[in-house]
């Protein structure tokens, strides 16, 4: 965000007129071309806005946040909280982090194993925190010391550990046919250069960052970002309530 100190100068040197202040704000990012999104609902959260050009960085505060937790039994203990509503369109996400603490409430056992995770679907059914529930930030867990705990968590730069090719094959370009007497050379031949290529893509990947950062398709419904909780049905006894403090920081485009 251009520091409001800035804006003056900026004014002045380019004319104080609509065109210009629609100029300074192309170059905020976040200013009056719908290029900010919505924080969530409540006194307790709260969002600011960076950008540099088409990149935004969006920073969720909470501050005594309470997150309701729903005991479900065997499928564990579950809580959620929408944090951001993106602009109508596609957006790309980039990374995130959070950093945070949570006190949870009775309900949850005081040395429980807490988990986070944050994506672009709640957690709703179970504490298995994956897919679309942690496609920003992956589940990370946390032992609670007398029902507290820091929330830590990040994006990936690859998820994927490199395979170890222990077929004795010699890996190729061509996969060989397997016949019906399945000959153990052809098929030591397929695992190696499947393996090869695996980690050639792996290997691509961690050159370059995660290619895998989720395209959210919020062209005709915007798309949302949610932090979940989860304990595993071990950890709980009932409802509860993890109160949290902190903040989530991720950053994105919007791409049309």
């Amino acid at each position: 965000m251009i520091n409001p100190n800035l804006r003056r100068p900026l004014q002045v040197a380019l004319g104080i007129d609509a065109l210009a202040d629609d100029f300074i704000n192309q170059l905020d990012g976040a200013g009056l071309n719908g290029n900010a999104g919505a924080v969530g609902s409540g006194t307790t959260i709260a969002a600011t806005e960076e950008s540099l050009g088409e990149v935004h960085i969006t920073t969720i505060t909470f501050t005594n946040h309470p997150v309701t937790m729903t005991d479900g039994g065997a499928a564990g203990n579950i809580g959620n909280k929408e944090m951001y509503t993106f602009p109508q369109g596609l957006i790309k996400l980039l990374g995130g982090r959070s950093n945070l603490t949570g006190l949870a409430a009775s309900g949850i056992g005081a040395t429980a194993t807490l988990k986070h995770s944050v994506g672009s679907a709640p957690a709703a059914t179970n504490d298995t925190l994956n897919l679309t529930k942690a496609n920003l930030i992956p589940s990370t867990n946390t032992t609670l010391s007398s029902s507290a705990g820091t929330l830590s968590g990040k994006s990936l730069a690859t998820a994927i550990t490199a395979l170890t090719d222990n077929s004795g094959g010699t890996a190729s370009n061509t996969i060989p046919a397997v016949t019906g007497s399945y000959v153990e050379a052809d098929i030591e031949t397929i695992t190696a250069s499947l393996a090869a290529k695996i980690n050639e893509i792996i290997a691509l990947l961690t050159l370059n960052g995660n290619q895998l950062g989720p395209l959210l398709d919020g062209v005709s419904s915007a798309a949302k970002l949610y932090l979940n909780l989860g304990v595993a049905d071990a950890g709980s006894t009932g409802n509860s309530t993890v109160t949290l403090n902190g903040t989530v920081k991720f950053a994105w485009v919007k791409v049309s």
